[in-house]
């Protein structure tokens, strides 16, 4: 943490971070709730959830070229405006089109934030140090969907969704005065210099690590999805507990092993640990103790918690700092193509299977596309071997 806490900038950046996906987990178990008691139908709710996460995608080229173009700042306020003010939309009406398009709205604001999140980051950050800091900055991120569904939960079921609503607005707000003061970093490009989108995008680097992205986020959509569904018959077992223990972890790892990827290089980091996601993807199959479901929530927090980062500081690492919005949009916008991806694809392998052998398809399918990884990140297979699984020398 001592580079952002040295740094002005990157502190307001993580305060607002923290406030902006607080924002968002008070959402998560209490819409659901709020939707069902206004008598829609589980489909009916699926689809008004999955208005956010269409919005997100379809935006990313939007925010990706405005990240680029017009500066972070103004993708990062325009993202804490809009959820600012979307939560009182949601009072207006329950009608099932409106509220898909208030939920569409929405998922904007979550697109234009992540995009210039981790530009922001890369752009103030040395290349030594890249993936420490993005790992301790996903820190304020881990601590909002700790906290937040709790808060959430308690406001909604003792005062109701108004009190919710109106406590996202003041979150909203609060973090709209924080955003405000961080500075302008990003340098225009000449558009005489300008690269061109396919050049930016269609690279080995980008496509072969959007689509690991695309990977995780189905395996993190099924969990999140069918988690539950799995564990609510087996007596003594919650899936709380999962999620608590997970946010543990990766709080804990990402203040003691922050720095190995920048230490040991990326792709060893990311490889493995992703190995380390994929055996906890297998062991929840196997989940029928409470014990059982702490060592596969241990897992797949440490996995987590080192992955993305890797990937994350791999990408900046490999882009031009002019089109880094431009690159950090599709590199997310896989991570959103998958979430939207994982409900309908494994719903439907899990009605054919049962919801255990869908977990075991998922971690065989993840494994599998590890292995593709590590044969075509690089030009060459060799070279691509040794890139994923040896650690650079020191």
């Amino acid at each position: 943490m001592k580079y952002i806490l040295r740094d002005r900038n990157l502190s307001i950046l993580f305060v607002s971070t923290f406030l902006f996906f607080t924002n968002e987990a008070l959402f998560l178990p209490t819409l659901p709730l709020y939707l069902s008691g206004a008598g829609y139908s589980n489909t009916m709710i699926g689809i008004v959830l999955g208005a956010f996460a269409l919005g997100v995608l379809l935006a990313r080229p939007l925010s990706g070229f405005i990240t680029d173009e017009k500066g972070r700042k103004i993708s990062l306020v325009a993202g804490v405006i809009i959820f600012a003010a979307a939560p009182l939309l949601y009072l207006v009406s329950t009608d099932f089109l409106y509220l898909i398009i208030i939920r569409f709205f929405h998922g904007l604001g979550l697109c234009f934030y992540t995009t210039a999140f981790p530009a922001y980051i890369t752009d103030v950050s040395d290349e030594n140090n890249r993936g420490e800091i993005l790992g301790h900055m996903a820190t304020s991120t881990t601590l909002a969907f700790t906290l937040g569904p709790l808060v959430g939960m308690t406001v909604f079921s003792s005062y109701g969704f108004k009190s919710l609503i109106f406590l996202c607005t003041i979150t909203g707000l609060l973090n709209l005065i924080v955003i405000l003061k961080i500075s302008e970093i990003h340098k225009k490009t000449d558009k005489r210099l300008k690269i061109p989108y396919k050049k930016i995008v269609f690279k080995r680097s980008v496509l072969v690590s959007s689509f690991i992205q695309l990977i995780y986020a189905i395996i993190f959509g099924g969990i999140m999805t069918f988690l539950p569904l799995l564990l609510k018959n087996i007596e003594g077992v919650n899936v709380g507990v999962f999620f608590m223990v997970e946010s543990i972890v990766i709080i804990a790892c990402r203040f003691i092993a922050a720095q190995m990827a920048d230490k040991y290089g990326r792709g060893p980091v990311f490889v493995y640990s992703f190995l380390i996601i994929i055996c906890g993807v297998y062991l929840i199959s196997k989940i029928d103790t409470i014990h059982i479901l702490i060592a596969t929530a241990a897992l797949f927090g440490v996995g987590s918690s080192l992955c993305l980062p890797a990937l994350s500081a791999y990408i900046a690492d490999r882009s031009d700092p002019s089109a880094r919005g431009t690159v950090f949009s599709f590199f997310y916008g896989a991570f959103d193509a998958g979430v939207v991806v994982a409900g309908v694809l494994l719903g439907f392998i899990a009605d054919l299977t049962g919801l255990r052998e869908m977990f075991m398809i998922t971690a065989a399918s993840g494994f599998l596309c590890l292995i593709i990884f590590s044969l075509f990140i690089k030009k060459g297979f060799r070279k691509s071997l040794q890139w994923s699984l040896l650690p650079k020398r020191q």
